[in-house]
C-alpha cells in the first residue's frame, strides 16, 4: 500500500492512499468502500491515515462510510483486516469521552453507525469500551452486538462475551451485592434478553446464577412450547430445561433448524443432549462426514454410539485430529467413546494403538495389551486406568526409560509380581519414585513391597518411601527422640482405610505417638494434631471433646467413625458453632465432611431453610464420593418414620423449582407412600423423569412413582426408559419383558442407573430384552457394563458371550459371587480368547487375575512359574478343591514374599482344604503353624505311638489304680523291642 503524505501549502495534512489523495473523511470513506484494499498487508496503514488530524471527526466518517456502503449494498467489508482497523480507530476516538455518552449515543453507534464494523471486532478493540457506564447504555452496547451476532466468528462471540459482558457484569455485581442490571425486570428471560441476549449460550451457568441469583426460577414458563425463539432466549439457561421436557415437548424439525443454537449452547447433560441428537436423527439429520458431525458442537456427547459405525475411515481420522472433538467426547458415556476408539482401532498400521488419543486410552481393550510390539514412548503419553496400568506394568519396567521417566498413569500399575525380576537396588529405586510422584500403591500390593525393603529402610530415610507401607515394617523400635517426630508424622499419612484394615497396629502406633509427642493428657494442641494426621481418626471421645478445634480439620478426611466418636464430633461441633437452632448453610459448610455425621436429633434442630439450602448440593457430591455416609446421611436427614397420612396432600404440593433445588432432600423428607402420592403432580414427575430417578427412595415411594408413570405412558417408550434411574427396580420381570430395547445405550443406561445386586430375574429379563432385537450376542460394552451383576446371567446367556466380546473388554471381570460351576466357565471362555498371549507371562496373569477363581490346578501351577506374588485378596478367590492338588513348592512359586501371609488367614476355606489334603511336614515347610490333615508316613523300622481315644471317669480310675503295673509292662515291652533291634 502506498501512503505519503504532503505538506506543501497547498496541501497541507493530505495522505496518499494507492495513488489518490485524501483530505476529507468523506474521501476516506468513499475509498474503502469502493476501492479493491485487499492489498492492504496491515491494519497499521490504515491506522497511519486514520489517526491523522483529516479524519479526526470520526462522526462525519461513520456516516459518510455507512451511506456508501448502503450505496454499494456492501454486507462485509472485502478486508477483515482494514475492518479490525477502522473499528479500534473509531473506538480510540471514543473512548476518552465514552464514560460520559448518554444510553441514546450509545444506542445510535453501536445500533446505526457501527454494525457494518462490529463483527471485525477484537480483543483489542473491546479493551477500548468503557465498562464505567450505565446499564442502559451498556445495555444498548448488547443489542447492537446482538444485532450481527450471525455474522461474528465463533472467536469473536466468546470474545465479546469475556472481555466485557461478563467484567461489565461482574463489576455490576460486586457493586450492588445482587443482581447485575436488575431494572425493572422480574423475569429470567427479560434480564437475559437485555443484559447478554444471543451471547447467553457463551455463558456458563454458574456465571449466569452469578449475575442474577436464581435465574432458573421461572423456566417453566418456556416449558409448554419449545421453539427456536425459545432456545434463542434463554442460551445457555436451555440447559435448565430436563431430558424429559426436550422429550415431550420439543419437535425434531424445530430443533433441526435451531442447531447452529444448540450447538453452541454449554453445559448440556449427556440425557440432555441424547434426548436432542436422538429427535434429530429420527427427523432426518444425516452423519456421513467428519463436518456433519463437528456441526453438532457441544451436542457431540448425546451422539448414539451406533451413528459411529456409519463414518467412512476418513471422517474417522479426521475426527480424530480435531482437539474440540476429544474434549467433548471425554464428557460422552463410555459407550460411545469406545465406539470410537473401537473404529480407530480397527484401522490397525501396524501400530498396537494407531491414533488413538492419550484422553480415549481408557477405552483400549485389555486384550490389546497382551502384545509385545508396544512403542514404550507412546505409552508412556497415555493416560490408563489402573487395570490398564497393571497389565502394561512389566512391559514397561523391561523398557530403556528410567523409572523416573514413567507417566503417573503407568507407574499406578505397580505389583511386586510385574516387579519380580528387579534386584534389591533397583526395586527401591522404583518404590522410591512412586513416593515421589505420590503414586498410591494398591493396599494387596503393600505387604509384599514392605518384605522387600525390610532390610533397605532405616529410621533416617524413611520419609523417601511411600507412608502406607511403614505400617507393616515396624521401625517405631528402632526410633530415637530426634526423629520420632519426623516419623509420626510420615505415619499420620497413611490412608485412612489401611489403619482402619490394620486397627490393631493403628492402636499400638498411636499409643507409642502419644508417648513419643509427650502427650499426657485428652487435651491435644493443633501442633500435635497436624503430626498426628491421619492416626487422629482413632481418638476417643474425651480427646476429640477436649482437643483444639483443629480436630475437626483432621477428622475429615476419616471415612467413618465409631458411635462413641460420632456424640463427641457432634458436643464439639456445638461447641465451636453454637446450639442447631442457629446453624445457616455457611454453618454447615463450615463442617465439611462431618457433616455427614449429624444424627436426626441433631438434623431435627438446625432451621429447615439452612438444610434445603446446604443439603441438597452436599448430598450430590456425597452420593459420587462416599456412598456409604450417603446412605447414613440420608436415612438420618429421613428422621423417625411418620405414620400414613390420609389421601390429601397435607404440606406444600411438589413444584418443578423444589424439584430442581432439593433433589436428594426430596426422597429424604418424604418417607410415606400415601404423601409422595398426593403431593407429586403427574405433570411435575413426567417433566422430571430423570431427577426423580437419580433419588434414591426407599422402595414403596419408588412404587409411587412407577404407579403414576404406568397412568401416565403405559409401556414405556424405549426413549423414556434411560431416565428411569432408581426407578427401574420398581419393575418386575414380567413387566421389563414388554420393553422395547433395541439400543446398546438404553440397556447400558439401564444396567448403570441402579443396583441390581440380588436383582438376578431382572437383569436377565432386561437381557433377554436386548437379545430379542436384532442381537445374537453381547458385545464387549454390554459385558462390561454387566460386570458386577455378571453372575445373575443365566447359562444360556453366558455362552453366548462371543470371543470379540471378551477381547472388546477394558476392565477385569469380577466373578467373586459367581457359583464354582460359573466361575469355572467364564475363566475357561476368557481365557481360550488370550490364550495366544500367554508369553506374556505378568501381562496374562494380571489379564485373568480377576477370573482364577475358575482356574484349575495345572493352570495356577503355570502361572506359578513365572513367580506372579499372588496376593491374599486373589488366593482367598481360588477354588478350594484346585488349590488342594498344589504342592508346597507350588505355592511357594505362587505366593512368593506373600507366603508368610497365610498365617493371618489360616481359617479361610480355601487354607484349610490345602491343610487338610497335605502332611504335618509338608505344612510346615510353606511355615504355617496349624496341625495338617495327614500325618507324615512312618519311616521304615519306626512306629508312631498315636493319641488314645477318649475315656470314662470309671476307665480313668482303673487306670490310676493300675499306674504301675502299666509302666512296669510297658518298660519291658520298650525294652524288649530295643534288644530285638540291636540284635538285627
Amino acid at each position: 500500500m502506498d501512503i505519503s503524505k504532503q505538506t506543501s501549502p497547498e496541501g497541507r495534512n493530505q495522505a496518499r492512499v494507492q495513488g489518490v489523495d485524501i483530505k476529507t473523511p468523506k474521501q476516506m470513506a468513499h475509498l474503502i468502500v469502493t476501492s479493491n484494499l485487499h492489498s492492504l498487508e496491515s491494519s497499521q496503514d490504515i491506522l497511519q491515515v486514520l489517526s491523522r488530524d483529516l479524519c479526526i471527526d470520526v462522526s462525519t466518517f461513520m456516516i459518510h462510510f455507512n451511506k456508501y456502503a448502503q450505496e454499494a449494498h456492501l454486507s462485509a467489508l472485502p478486508n477483515a483486516t482494514v475492518g479490525a482497523a477502522i473499528l479500534r480507530a473509531v473506538l480510540d476516538r471514543l473512548a476518552p469521552n465514552s464514560h460520559l455518552f448518554p444510553a441514546s449515543l450509545w444506542a445510535e453507534w453501536f445500533q446505526h453507525q457501527l454494525p457494518l464494523l462490529l463483527p471485525y471486532v477484537t480483543t483489542t478493540a473491546l479493551a477500548r469500551l468503557s465498562t464505567n457506564v450505565s446499564c442502559d447504555s451498556y445495555q444498548a452496547v448488547v443489542k447492537g452486538f446482538n444485532a450481527v451476532y450471525e455474522t461474528l466468528s465463533t472467536t469473536a462471540r466468546s470474545d465479546i462475551y469475556n472481555e466485557y459482558m461478563r467484567k461489565y457484569l461482574l463489576q455490576q455485581t460486586g457493586s450492588t451485592g445482587g443482581s447485575a442490571c436488575p431494572g425493572n425486570t422480574t423475569r429470567s428471560a427479560d434480564w437475559l434478553a437485555k443484559n447478554l441476549g444471543k451471547f447467553s449460550t457463551n455463558a456458563p451457568l454458574s456465571d449466569l446464577d452469578t449475575f442474577y441469583p436464581n435465574i432458573t426460577s421461572d423456566i417453566e414458563i418456556f416449558t409448554e412450547l419449545l421453539s427456536k425463539e425459545t432456545f434463542q432466549t434463554l442460551g445457555t439457561l436451555a440447559v435448565e430445561l430436563t431430558p424429559s421436557v426436550i422429550l415431550s415437548k420439543a419437535d425434531g424439525q424445530m430443533l433441526n433448524r435451531t442447531l447452529p443454537i444448540l450447538s453452541t449452547i454449554r453445559d448440556w447433560t449427556t440425557a440432555q443432549a441424547s434426548v436432542i441428537m436422538k429427535k434429530l436423527l429420527q427427523n432426518g439429520l444425516q452423519l456421513t462426514q467428519a463436518r456433519d458431525v463437528l456441526d453438532l458442537g457441544t451436542l457431540i456427547s448425546g451422539l448414539p454410539s451406533s451413528e459411529i459405525n456409519q463414518l467412512n475411515d476418513d471422517a474417522i481420522l479426521q475426527l480424530v485430529a480435531d482437539e474440540n472433538f476429544i474434549n467433548i467426547l471425554q464428557r460422552a458415556p463410555e459407550t460411545l467413546q469406545y465406539a470410537f476408539v473401537h473404529r480407530i482401532l480397527q484401522r490397525n498400521e501396524g501400530k498396537v494403538f494407531p491414533r488413538v488419543p492419550a484422553a480415549l486410552a481408557s477405552q483400549i481393550p485389555l486384550s490389546q495389551l497382551l502384545s509385545s510390539q508396544m512403542d514404550i514412548n507412546e505409552i508412556n503419553k497415555m493416560l490408563w486406568t489402573p487395570a490398564q496400568a497393571q497389565v502394561l506394568f512389566q512391559t514397561v519396567l523391561k523398557s530403556p526409560l528410567k523409572y523416573s521417566q514413567l507417566s503417573s498413569s503407568l507407574l499406578q500399575g505397580f505389583s511386586c509380581g510385574a516387579a519380580s525380576f528387579l534386584n534389591q537396588s533397583q526395586f527401591a529405586e522404583l518404590i522410591r519414585v512412586l513416593a515421589s510422584k505420590h503414586i498410591r500403591i494398591d493396599k494387596s500390593q503393600l505387604s509384599c513391597t514392605a518384605k522387600k525393603l525390610i532390610e533397605l529402610i532405616t529410621p533416617s530415610d524413611f520419609e523417601e518411601y511411600p507412608a502406607d507401607i511403614l505400617i507393616y515394617l515396624g521401625l517405631e523400635k528402632e526410633l530415637g527422640p530426634d526423629n520420632c517426630e519426623k516419623y509420626f508424622r510420615q505415619i499420620g499419612r497413611i490412608h485412612f482405610d489401611i489403619l482402619k484394615e490394620k486397627a490393631s497396629k493403628w492402636k499400638t502406633l498411636m499409643d507409642q505417638a502419644e508417648h513419643c509427642l509427650g502427650i499426657s493428657s485428652d487435651s491435644l494442641s493443633k501442633k500435635n494434631l497436624q503430626i498426628l494426621g491421619n492416626l487422629s481418626c482413632a481418638l476417643n471421645e474425651s480427646q476429640i471433646i477436649q482437643s483444639d478445634p483443629y480436630v475437626l480439620q483432621v477428622l475429615q478426611p476419616c471415612s467413618s467413625f465409631t458411635a462413641s466418636q460420632v456424640t463427641a464430633i457432634q458436643h464439639k461441633l456445638e461447641d465451636i458453632f453454637g446450639s442447631p437452632s442457629t446453624w445457616t448453610a455457611s454453618t454447615l459448610q463450615k463442617m465439611g465432611n462431618l457433616a455427614s455425621i449429624l444424627e436426626s436429633k441433631i438434623l431435627q434442630r438446625i432451621p429447615e431453610t439452612s438444610k434445603t439450602q446446604f443439603f441438597p448440593n452436599f448430598l450430590s457430591w456425597l452420593k459420587i464420593h462416599n456412598k456409604e455416609q450417603f446412605t447414613y446421611s440420608l436415612k438420618q436427614l429421613r428422621g423417625p418414620k411418620r405414620n400414613k397420612r390420609d389421601t390429601t396432600c397435607l404440606g406444600v404440593p411438589l413444584t418443578a423449582e423444589k424439584v430442581r433445588k432439593e433433589r436428594d432432600m426430596i426422597a429424604a423428607r418424604y418417607t410415606s407412600s400415601s404423601d409422595l402420592k398426593a403431593c407429586l403432580p403427574d405433570s411435575i414427575l413426567k417433566n422430571h423423569l430423570e431427577i426423580f430417578g437419580s433419588m434414591e427412595f426407599e422402595d414403596p415411594l419408588l412404587q409411587v412413582l412407577k404407579m403414576k408413570l404406568d397412568e401416565m405412558l403405559g409401556v414405556l417408550p424405549e426413549d423414556y426408559l434411560p431416565l428411569l434411574g432408581h426407578i427401574t427396580k420398581a419393575y418386575q420381570p414380567a413387566e421389563m419383558a414388554r420393553w422395547n430395547i433395541t439400543a446398546v445405550d438404553t440397556l447400558v443406561a439401564l444396567l448403570r442407573g441402579t443396583s441390581w445386586l440380588n436383582q438376578d430375574e431382572k437383569v436377565n429379563a432386561m437381557v433377554n430384552q436386548y437379545l430379542k432385537g436384532n442381537h445374537t450376542q453381547l458385545g464387549g460394552t454390554i459385558l462390561t457394563a454387566l460386570d458386577p451383576y455378571i453372575c445373575a446371567l443365566e447359562d444360556h446367556l453366558l455362552q453366548q458371550i462371543s470371543p470379540e466380546a471378551i477381547w472388546e473388554l477394558r476392565s477385569p471381570l469380577n466373578i467373586s459371587q459367581c457359583s464354582q460351576r460359573k466361575k469355572n466357565l467364564i475363566y475357561h471362555q476368557i481365557k481360550a480368547s488370550v490364550l495366544e498371549h500367554q508369553n506374556t507371562h505378568n501381562a496374562y496373569y494380571q489379564m485373568l487375575k480377576s477370573l482364577l477363581g475358575g482356574a484349575p490346578a495345572e493352570d495356577l501351577i503355570q502361572f506359578a512359574a513365572h513367580s506372579p506374588v499372588m496376593d491374599m485378596d486373589t488366593f482367598t478367590t481360588l477354588n478350594p478343591e484346585e488349590v488342594k492338588k498344589l504342592s508346597p513348592q507350588n505355592l511357594k512359586d505362587l505366593l512368593d514374599t506373600n507366603l508368610s501371609e497365610l498365617n493371618t488367614i489360616v481359617e479361610h476355606s480355601t487354607v484349610q482344604a490345602w491343610v487338610k489334603a497335605h502332611t504335618q511336614s509338608e505344612v510346615n515347610a510353606i511355615g504355617l503353624k496349624i496341625m495338617a490333615g495327614h500325618p507324615d508316613p512312618t519311616p521304615d523300622g519306626f512306629f508312631v505311638l498315636t493319641s488314645a481315644p477318649p475315656i470314662s471317669r470309671a476307665e480313668g480310675a482303673l487306670l490310676k489304680e493300675h499306674t504301675s503295673q502299666i509302666s512296669y509292662t510297658t518298660l519291658l515291652a520298650l525294652c524288649g523291642v530295643m534288644i530285638s533291634l540291636g540284635a538285627s
